[in-house]
């Protein structure tokens, strides 16, 4: 194809870039682009200087460039290269050129392909802010920031979480997997934690404990959620020494045994028979529950549910409770209301387990067979289904006035033949091998307290 000057041409008067041609200090060329960015005209751009047109800060280094690269060529120079246009309403504009270095009568000119990258730039400043912004937030708030490929592998973290675990730095963790800091019995939650978060089932609250980097141990709280980040998603997990917090809640949960336990040992003063068996009950619960897998807190509403279950018993005739010889009916009866007596004094306790509860139900059965509600099937609670088997257990192991202790052939005969109807079979199956392995002694019991 023949080659045609004018196709040159209109291409270039045409160009969405700003183009022109620099030689000896001056715009010999420039095209309607070049006077849409400056909102110079063609002849005031013929005129014009470059102290005019660019901006002071960046003139003396484009001087330097141009001279180079009319010297030299571009080989060696940054380019893409940027510098700002002072416009004719005074407004400043980034602009990047691509120079080449051409001839115009037989002397060394600069053809430039500028664009017009304000608004590009513009965006980076607002990102880099942003960026900075977000750095000085994930830096200095109070909790440590951690976040994870779901490998469990560590991407980043801020300077609280760095000093929180005794890193010199806040690189010095990168790569390393998080469960190198966490003690193993907590791998298995952090794991679902980490799978639950990247199959979309939500984020997750919970604690572990931890180590640093001198070994010292600690508990944290976790609280994650699925970013992206860098293009991939992972999981952002804010991180907080409960340390102390656990301890009060400890020192707390030991004045609840406390009171509970002297509560268990007042009523000694008038039904020895009641006391040791509360006590009893609840450390066979406790027993129960630990085979059962339940959680330390639920093992520790247990044992106090042990500990007071009976303490509606404060409200019978004490003539009663010590009385030799089978009760009456009469009696019998305002025995039967111990549960709803305890449930009275216990309901309004600020205790954080349900207490109260298992004074008023400890005596339900499954199959709906029990006092005082004849209430049945999954709305016993476990910690009662619990209670009630312990109760029965420890009960007939012991020496009551009306009647003395049971052998523990009867005890595993009422065990095995009220197990899936009267009681759980999951409580009976665990306590009938406590019994048989010999974990609660039954002839030990077997005596007067």
């Amino acid at each position: 194809m023949k080659k045609h000057p004018e196709w040159y041409r209109q291409i270039i008067e045409n160009s969405l870039l700003a183009i022109y041609i620099f030689q000896d200090g001056h715009l010999i060329y420039h095209n309607p682009r070049m006077q849409e960015l400056t909102g110079y005209s063609s002849k005031e751009l013929d005129d014009i200087s470059l102290e005019q047109l660019i901006h002071p800060q960046d003139l003396s280094e484009l001087v330097r460039y141009t001279q180079q690269a009319l010297q030299g060529g571009t080989t060696n120079l940054p380019i893409p290269y940027r510098f700002r246009v002072i416009c004719k309403d005074r407004a400043i504009r980034w602009t990047e050129i691509i120079p080449t270095l051409i001839e115009v009568d037989g002397r060394p000119a600069i053809l430039g392909n500028a664009v017009d990258i304000t608004e590009q730039k513009r965006a980076e400043e607002a990102l880099r802010e942003s960026e900075g912004f977000l750095r000085t937030l994930f830096d200095t708030v109070l909790d440590g920031i951690l976040i994870l490929d779901y490998s469990g592998k560590i991407l980043n973290y801020n300077s609280i979480l760095a000093k929180m675990f005794g890193l010199k730095s806040t690189n010095e963790a990168i790569g390393r997997n998080a469960l190198e800091f966490i003690l193993p019995k907590f791998h298995n939650v952090v794991i679902k934690d980490l799978a639950n978060v990247k199959e979309g089932r939500g984020g997750y609250l919970n604690s572990y404990k931890v180590k640093s980097m001198s070994g010292k141990e600690f508990w944290v709280e976790g609280l994650g959620t699925d970013i992206s980040y860098n293009g991939k998603h992972v999981d952002l997990v804010t991180i907080r020494d409960i340390s102390e917090r656990k301890k009060a809640t400890e020192r707390l949960e030991r004045s609840f045994v406390d009171m509970a336990e002297t509560v268990s040992r007042a009523m000694a003063s008038r039904d020895p028979y009641t006391s040791g068996h509360q006590r009893r009950v609840a450390e066979l619960a406790r027993l129960v529950g630990e085979k059962m897998e339940l959680d330390k807190d639920r093992l520790q509403g247990l044992y106090i549910g042990g500990l007071l279950h009976d303490i509606g018993k404060i409200s019978t005739p004490e003539t009663i409770l010590t009385k030799p010889g089978i009760p009456s009916e009469e009696e019998w009866n305002l025995i039967y209301v111990h549960t709803k007596q305890g449930y009275e004094i216990l309901k309004d306790t600020k205790l954080p387990w349900p207490v109260a509860e298992m004074a008023l139900h400890h005596h339900e059965r499954i199959d709906g067979s029990g006092y005082p509600d004849g209430i049945s099937g999954d709305k016993l609670s476990l910690e009662n289904r619990i209670l009630g088997v312990c109760d029965v257990v420890e009960a007939m192991s012991s020496f009551r006035p009306y009647r003395p202790a049971r052998s523990t052939m009867e005890i595993l005969k009422e065990l095995r033949s009220g197990r899936g109807t009267k009681y759980d079979p999951d409580v009976i199956d665990i306590m009938l091998e406590i019994i048989e392995s010999g974990e609660f002694d039954l002839d030990e019991k077997r005596k007067f307290e």
